[in-house]
């Protein structure tokens, strides 16, 4: 094992906005769905609404990388925190007024809209600049560290996110806005922290204008990225079909659906953030074999879910899956982050965060049609695509870790 360097406490202050980030997003697709629904809108209607702004994330994330790598991480961080504070308070805005003063279908469906689109624009500055300032001040012993603490704090934001929300709506006799204003100015608070910091380091930031732009298809990147995408289906595969399955197969009953469902998603969450904290933030572990047993595990968790039945099994498995993921991602991350020059580190982040959503667009379209064939289908095309994608890996290993740079960085 090798000795890791320290890693930079300061990455904390960035991984606490993601926690916010991180509450937001659990916080709307907890609380706003039903509450949408009430204004007369079908399902499809509120899937199209996240869609969109899931959309422009995608390709906006890469403009935001490759700008952070210009200009430095400082200006663009802080312009996707005030974007994600204006989205979130807008978008529960918006519900609120339409509750008290009803007005025209089509305009209010065109608001909603425009306050996501907000998110999916600006909002996706954050991740970029924030992987760009992971790289920035970390090396080869700690990177894969550094990236773990940035992905615990949205997993932290994840869990505890809904937990401090519950409160704040108690406490507000049930005012929906209340926990979005909470969570908007908590943001801006935090992530000026943030800009402080990056500003302070962007004074010495290296400008890369003359840069080529890094590719999907570049060689250096491509492999994480392909895990990144079955990392990404593989987590809308459980968002998307868990109720239904629960309600389906275990359950079969809609009574108390929502909260056995959510316990299943806290236990995945936690699991990650624990997995980051206390396995891959406290020791120096190769990122690929991160990344062979993170995917693994979570091949095999999806075969066995194609047969369970009962709650526990179904909890036990959930966790393990979290497991999995907690140790795949921050792997992967790193894996990315070391197979580039350190003026592409926003650029490439900015490519990792349109791949991973990417699986939530595409998951409706082919894993929903096999759930009406038959429940179990969908873990088990998720265990199969799993399986190949390791045995590809195992036997392409100069293809997808030739380009490891490993030594520690003196420039740091």
């Amino acid at each position: 094992m090798i000795k890791k360097n320290k890693t930079p406490n300061s990455i904390w202050v960035l991984s606490a906005a993601l926690a916010c980030i991180g509450a937001g997003q659990s916080t709307i697709f907890i609380l706003v769905p039903q509450e949408i629904r009430l204004l007369g809108f079908n399902e499809f209607q509120v899937g199209l609404i996240f869609s969109i702004s899931a959309l422009a994330w995608i390709f906006f994330s890469p403009f935001w990388g490759r700008l952070s790598d210009r200009i430095g991480r400082s200006k663009v961080f802080m312009l996707g925190i005030i974007g994600f504070a204006i989205s979130l308070f807008l978008f529960a805005a918006i519900i609120k007024i339409a509750q008290i003063y009803p007005f025209s279908f089509t305009l209010l469906f065109a608001l909603l809209i425009c306050a996501r689109l907000i998110n999916g624009l600006l909002g996706s500055a954050v991740r970029p600049s924030a992987g760009g300032r992971i790289a920035d001040i970390t090396d080869t012993t700690n990177r894969t560290s550094g990236f773990a603490r940035l992905d615990a704090g949205w997993q932290f934001g994840v869990v505890l996110g809904p937990v401090a929300v519950g409160l704040i709506m108690l406490l507000s006799e049930n005012n929906l806005l209340m926990p979005f204003v909470f969570l908007s100015l908590l943001g801006l608070v935090i992530g000026f922290l943030n800009f402080k910091l990056l500003k302070k380091d962007d004074s010495s930031f290296e400008s890369n204008t003359d840069s080529a732009v890094l590719k999907f298809t570049d060689k250096r990147v491509f492999p994480s990225l392909v895990v990144a995408s079955f990392l990404g289906i593989s987590n809308a595969c459980i968002v998307l079909t868990s109720s239904l399955f629960v309600n389906d197969v275990i359950l079969k009953s809609t009574e108390d659906l929502y909260f056995f469902v959510s316990i299943g998603f806290a236990i995945v969450a936690l699991s990650g953030l624990l997995t980051q904290l206390f396995i891959v933030d406290k020791y120096s572990l190769d990122p690929k074999l991160l990344v062979f047993i993170g995917l693994s595990l979570m091949t095999l968790i999806f075969y066995l879910l194609s047969s369970v039945n009962d709650i526990s099994s179904f909890y036990i498995l959930l966790a393990i899956f979290g497991f999995g993921g907690g140790l795949a991602r921050p792997g992967n991350v790193s894996i990315l982050s070391l197979s580039i020059n350190k003026n592409e580190q926003g650029s490439a982040s900015g490519l990792m965060g349109t791949v991973f959503p990417l699986g939530h667009l595409l998951t409706p379209f082919s894993i929903m049609p096999l759930y009406m064939i038959n429940p179990s289908y969908p873990y088990l095309l998720i265990s199969f695509l799993g399986l190949f994608l390791l045995l590809y890996m195992f036997y392409n290993q100069k293809v997808f870790f030739k380009f490891i740079k490993t030594g520690v960085r003196e420039d740091v």
